[in-house]
Parts: structure tokens; C-alpha cells; sequence
């Protein structure tokens, strides 16, 4: 047991997130920005929590996967979370030796490459579990097995993309799949160690101590067979007001009431109001049909933040806006496509008039947007910078090259 876990007298020394010194002006746009500075307080609470639980604490890649900032994601977190075998690979590659791995299903043609690029591998049902036993039995590099629940937890997300245990979810074991296989076969669980469940989007902490007795309640029993089990991400653990002590509690009793070790996964949380997207205005359209104006920018929100599409009731602030009514002079926003759904479809408000030139700051912006991005239309992929010391440093910049070589 981790000495950690019986020291309740150790503090977090969680503070609150010091102000961004981002000067967009000093941006070459577009461009994601991320500031090293607000990465590394992510970090330290991260790093804190793992180091007086014992927990382990995993950057998962499929919210950002800036890859020539793992040295500094290295210095606080203890491997990769990863979703498919590219992913592995650049955990494994860029980051170090664990790297855990869930995928709904696996190609049997991959898998050596995915038993060679992993330390964990979690199975989406008993079927996949059947199929990669003896692969994983036969493994010369040690494996750690597990297993992903569905705890068919309600919760009031309203769009199904977001939501894990909605009713036709494919991911994880439900239950009454659970006990069905182990009374199919009894000795089902032979050889696993872990059990993943993954409940919640951008929650606080509230939400998982409300879900967690329900989900003991149905695979407690089982928990106590484990050596891990991991709770998912989904938690704004870096956000200023979570409680991050009672987190700390939580995972500490838990860990002590099955003998596990408790293992996270913060995807946004790692990079949470560290990263934006500063774009440039290219034109101004106003209409007298509405008590508005357009501002075209040179990003696409197709293609650079989909997401605020797919779900509109997701939160996109700009720095320096109002909402509607707080200002007098009022925006909407258009990207460089030729999509006529290439929009942000809600009102901003400014103290000053818009004009060409200006730099518009998309605030939280990096999580799950970069990783989606394309090149659709051929527009201008935003490169990717590092803020540090008052001072924009180029990581990588998008080519006509990089276009072409994707379509053929």
C-alpha cells in the first residue's frame, strides 16, 4: 500500500490559476496557443493528487496530443491513456513505457504491434476477451488485462456523443452481460486485473460521488478481484473551485475499501484554459436585415472547432466579449469555408468595434478541437505554439504539402 494512502494530514496545496500573459498580437495566426505556464499548474494538481493517493495519473491523448510537449507532461503524470494503435505508438515513442490502452474493438492483424506498444490493455466486452487470450497469454511482455464496464448511469447530457451510458452505447459491459458470461463460464475472469467504467464530460465532483455507490452497488463484488480500477476522465479536476481535496478523499477510500489501486485519465483537464485559438478578422458583413454583424475569420469552425458545432450548447468564450446585451456592438462569427454552416451560430458583444486585422482569442479551445481539426476546403490548418516566457515559440507549422500528401 502506498504510504500515501494512510498520510490524511498531507495537503494539496492546490492555488488558483495565475492570469494568462498571452499577448495575441504577438501571434501569427491562426494559431492553437498553449501557455506553458497554466499547462504546468494543470499539471502540479494532477501530480498532487497522484502523490497522496497513489493513484495513477494518465494523459490521455484523445483530448491533446501535443507530442514535443510531453517532456514537460512527463515531469508530473505517470504515462499515456490511448485509443488506438497510432496512439500507443506515440505514447510508447514520446512519453515512456506505460501506456494503457482501450479500444471498443481490436484488428486481430494489429495486435502484436498493440501488445508490443502497450503495458495495459482494456477489452470492450468478453467476445474481444476470448478472441485475444491466447495472445495475451502467449505474450513475451508482461500484460496487465482488463475490462471495460457500462454502469448505465443516467445523467442528464443532452446529446448522446457525450454520453458513455447512453441506451445503445457500444462501449463497456453492462451487467447483466457481466454475470451472464460468468455463469456461461465461470473462470471468465482468469487473467484480468482491471476494470475501466467512463461515465461523465466535463463533471464536477459532485457527479462522481453521487455515480460511484451506484456502480459498486452492481460490480463492487467484483472489484475486489481487481489489482486496478479506473475511473475515466470527464472530471474538470484542474478547474478553480473543484474539490480537489475531496477528490483526493474519495480515491483514498476507495482504494482502502477494495485494495485496488484507483487509476485516472484527465483528457481536457491536462490542458483545461491553457490553450486557445487566436484568429485574424478578414472581412466585416453587415446586413439590414439583422441586428448584427459578421466577422470572417481565417479559421473554420468546421474544421478547427467542430465540436462547438456538433453541440451548440457547448461554451466558447472570447476574450474580451460580452454576451448579448452587454455591449453595444454585436457579433457573429464565420469561418474561411465555403460551407454555408461554417459558423458559430451565438451572439458575442464588444466594448469597441470589430475591424480588420484584429485578433479575436478563442478561449479553451485546444481540448479535443486539435486532435479533430482538418484541412478541409484546403483551408490553412492553425499551427501549433508554445507561450512561454512572454514569447510565442512555433512547435509546428501546416504546409500546402501537408494538404496534398493527405488526399493522395
Amino acid at each position: 500500500m502506498n504510504p500515501a494512502l494512510s498520510n490524511p494530514s498531507r495537503k494539496s496545496g492546490m492555488k488558483r490559476r495565475p492570469p494568462s500573459t498571452l499577448d495575441p498580437k504577438k501571434i501569427k495566426t491562426p494559431a492553437f496557443v498553449i501557455e506553458e505556464r497554466l499547462l504546468e499548474h494543470n499539471l502540479s494538481i494532477l501530480k498532487s493528487v497522484a502523490d497522496q493517493t497513489g493513484a495513477t495519473v494518465l494523459h490521455a491523448l484523445k483530448a491533446w496530443a501535443t507530442w514535443p510537449l510531453f517532456p514537460i507532461i512527463k515531469k508530473y503524470l505517470d504515462g499515456t491513456e490511448v485509443s488506438s494503435l497510432n496512439e500507443a505508438r506515440l505514447g510508447r515513442e514520446e512519453f515512456g513505457p506505460e501506456v494503457h490502452m482501450y479500444a471498443p474493438a481490436y484488428k486481430p492483424e494489429e495486435f502484436a504491434e498493440v501488445l508490443k506498444n502497450s503495458s495495459h490493455i482494456i477489452l470492450n466486452s468478453f467476445g474481444q476477451l476470448r478472441l485475444f487470450k491466447r495472445a495475451l497469454a502467449d505474450s513475451r511482455k508482461k500484460i496487465s488485462v482488463g475490462l471495460r464496464i457500462n454502469p448505465e448511469i443516467k445523467t442528464d447530457e443532452k446529446y448522446d456523443v457525450w454520453n458513455p451510458c447512453a441506451l445503445d452505447s457500444r462501449l463497456g459491459i453492462r451487467l447483466y452481460e457481466f454475470e451472464r458470461e460468468l455463469k456461461r463460464d465461470p473462470n471468465a475472469l482468469n487473467g484480468v486485473e482491471g476494470l475501466h467504467f467512463h461515465v461523465f464530460f466535463e463533471r464536477e465532483l459532485k457527479n462522481l460521488k453521487s455515480a460511484l455507490p451506484m456502480i459498486e452497488k452492481h460490480f463492487g463484488k467484483y472489484f475486489k478481484q481487481m489489482k486496478w480500477v479506473n475511473f475515466g476522465g470527464g472530471q474538470r479536476i484542474t478547474d478553480n473551485g473543484y474539490d480537489v481535496e475531496g477528490l483526493i478523499k474519495l480515491v483514498k477510500d476507495f482504494q482502502i475499501k477494495y485494495d485496488v489501486q484507483v487509476h485516472l485519465e484527465p483528457g481536457a483537464a491536462i490542458v483545461w484554459h491553457a490553450g486557445t485559438l487566436v484568429a485574424s478578422v478578414l472581412d466585416i458583413i453587415e446586413r439590414k436585415d439583422v441586428p448584427y454583424k459578421v466577422a470572417i475569420l481565417d479559421i473554420s469552425f468546421e474544421a478547427h472547432l467542430a465540436d462547438f458545432i456538433l453541440s451548440p450548447d457547448l461554451e466558447l468564450k472570447i476574450r474580451g466579449a460580452g454576451k448579448k446585451g452587454e455591449y453595444k456592438h454585436a457579433y457573429k462569427f464565420g469561418g474561411g469555408t465555403c460551407l454555408a454552416g461554417d459558423r458559430i451560430d451565438r451572439l458575442y458583444t464588444f466594448k469597441k468595434p470589430l475591424k480588420v486585422g484584429d485578433k479575436v482569442v478563442f478561449e479553451d479551445a485546444i481540448q479535443y478541437s486539435l486532435v479533430k481539426s482538418t484541412m478541409f476546403n484546403g483551408v490553412q490548418h492553425p499551427s501549433i505554439v508554445l507561450w512561454k516566457d512572454g514569447k510565442p515559440k512555433t512547435l509546428r507549422t501546416f504546409t500546402y504539402q501537408d494538404f496534398k500528401n493527405r488526399m493522395g
